[in-house]
């Protein structure tokens, strides 16, 4: 089984491993249910070209949840690979931007749009991209050369 694990020394790998395989899971959820989805985006629909509206239903709909799902996918394999090719400049920088796109998503969602709350369903995704963030950015010396 350890082989299976990056080869490199430090928790950092470990960690992008970690919530990488877990992007995975989740994205698979989006596909398969929207339960989850609509816990994280409780609030009403609003933007640029939509109207307030009254109605506390979620926003989501199957489409939404499954282009959510679709981006996790792609994020956690990102991050997949990044674990497993840490010291690589661009990979490192990669997973890093996951991050940041992340909590710009979640910020802009939560303060703007108001189809999400700064309460528990959106401080797991955002925990994770800050956590991410700022280890990514006190290591980066040590893992990329």
């Amino acid at each position: 089984m350890a082989s299976l694990l990056p080869s490199f020394e430090g928790y950092l790998p470990l960690y992008i491993l970690f919530v990488g395989v877990t992007a995975i899971g989740n994205a698979l959820q989006c596909y398969t249910t929207l339960s989850y989805t609509q816990r994280l985006y409780s609030g009403s629909a609003s933007g640029p070209n939509v109207k307030n509206s009254n109605s506390q239903s979620s926003p989501v709909t199957p489409l939404s949840s499954r282009t959510f799902g679709t981006w996790t996918l792609a994020v956690g394999i990102v991050r997949v690979f990044a674990a497993y090719h840490i010291n690589e400049a661009s990979w490192y920088h990669m997973q890093m931007l996951t991050n940041v796109i992340g909590l710009v998503h979640f910020g802009l969602e939560a303060f703007v749009y108001k189809t999400t709350r700064p309460s528990g369903p959106w401080f797991a995704p955002v925990s994770v991209a800050l956590i991410g963030t700022i280890w990514s950015i006190a290591q980066y010396d040590y893992y990329v050369r």
